[in-house]
């Protein structure tokens, strides 16, 4: 059953291309990000600089400006910006894919259902309804570790109670921390939550409360400094040919990427028999605190002369 056409479906009855990535294929490949299920979406590119600060690509479609191509839906709410001046090419929200029921993938374009900003297609993320049928518990740990970086960990845990016969709540935390790189340097964790409410007190009428808080941390990116001729690692502070096997970057204040994300969602849901009724009210937040040192590099100058002309 997917809900690519803003109704439940079964897959063969959706009249366009679309890939289903299910929850047990995401936990099976561990697959916590865009980087991670990519791979198993034909057409589907991501480019990323760091962890949340990703380009969307479907069927090749991309401006390479700051207007997204592929809309970002988590249920049935849109996140992210809608326009071209927010930054919501390179801002797509790269939510955590715990107690997600599954990833609907549909390609473009999906304007007349999802706007202006699918003309590449849609990425939605379902996840799972609080049932009223029985206590569920469950969670999950590990560590990892990755040669020349730090020790990796993630925890995720979830909880779904039944409120009576007409009402559960469904609540869930997570946060990953992988072993990406050493002591301050290339790291990164994402942690956050959702909590549902669903109450169904009769087979016709269903009303649902959705709340999602993730953040995003990330020290010093994953980048170096090159030659932008042959580009070749270089000395930052020299500009020499340095080998290969040592990429240097040079910070003199350290360089850090954090972005927040807040979702707040009502679904009212009412059955005429001969019509649905569907009414969504949302609110969502995006904040982005980014730091980077431009001493080595020639965007310095420019900041200079608009800035602080000066300046050494």
């Amino acid at each position: 059953i997917v809900t690519a056409q803003r109704r439940e479906q079964t897959l063969v009855e959706v009249p366009q291309s679309i890939s289903v990535i299910g929850e047990e294929a995401l936990e099976r490949q561990a697959a916590r990000s865009f980087i991670d299920y990519a791979q198993l979406v034909p057409g589907f590119t991501v480019t990323q600089d760091n962890p949340g600060e990703t380009r969307l690509i479907l069927r090749g479609v991309n401006t390479g400006g700051v207007g997204s191509t592929v809309a970002t839906y988590v249920d049935d709410t849109p996140f992210g910006a809608s326009g071209s001046l927010s930054n919501g090419a390179i801002l797509a929200g790269d939510f955590d894919t715990f107690d997600v029921a599954r990833v609907e993938v549909l390609r473009g374009p999906q304007g007349t259902l999802y706007g202006s900003n699918s003309l590449g297609g849609v990425l939605k993320f379902v996840t799972a309804e609080p049932s009223t049928r029985r206590v569920e518990v469950r969670g999950q740990a590990g560590l990892e570790s990755t040669r020349g970086g730090e020790l990796g960990y993630l925890g995720n845990a979830v909880v779904n109670l039944p409120l009576g016969q007409t009402a559960a709540l469904r609540a869930s935390g997570y946060f990953d921390a992988p072993a990406r790189g050493g002591k301050d340097v290339n790291g990164t964790a994402s942690y956050g939550g959702r909590a549902s409410l669903l109450f169904k007190p009769t087979d016709a009428l269903s009303v649902r409360l959705f709340g999602l808080i993730q953040n995003i941390d990330t020290d010093s990116p994953s980048t170096f400094q090159a030659d932008p001729r042959t580009l070749r690692p270089v000395n930052p502070l020299t500009g020499a040919r340095v080998p290969d096997s040592q990429r240097v970057r040079y910070e003199r204040i350290a360089d850090y990427n954090k972005l927040a994300y807040r979702l707040y969602a009502g679904t009212l849901n009412y059955d005429f028999g001969f019509a649905n009724l569907t009414s969504i009210t949302s609110h969502s937040k995006q904040v982005r605190d980014e730091l980077g040192d431009i001493s080595t590099t020639g965007t310095r100058g420019l900041a200079n002369l608009v800035y602080a002309p000066t300046a050494p």
